[in-house]
């Protein structure tokens, strides 16, 4: 109970975190080597996909605490690495085409 609990925080933070950075444009919440020459033309578009990438990270691991709680299933996890998968993508998409 307690790890989906903690599983379900840490997955509502990081939707919280991919909010900011989406929508709010919050570069400043990712380390700072991710984004020291993104010009300011480039700005939003990084932002929404780093935002976006970092959501989906978010929403995988909300819904494996949520399969967790109700099927107590190891299958769970595949909707965390199925997330993980996709927002690192997305994440290193963004890095590479925006920070060179």
């Amino acid at each position: 109970m307690i790890g989906e609990i903690i599983i379900g925080l840490i997955g509502f933070t990081f939707i919280v975190f991919g909010y900011l950075i989406w929508k709010k444009e919050k570069i400043s919440l990712l380390h700072s080597y991710h984004y020291d020459k993104v010009t300011n033309e480039n700005k939003k578009a990084f932002c929404i996909i780093s935002g976006i990438g970092v959501t989906i990270i978010g929403a995988g691991l909300l819904i494996t605490s949520i399969i967790i709680g109700i099927t107590n299933s190891e299958w769970s996890f595949v909707a965390f690495i199925i997330g993980f998968i996709i927002g690192l993508i997305m994440l290193m998409y963004a890095g590479l085409r925006y920070n060179n």
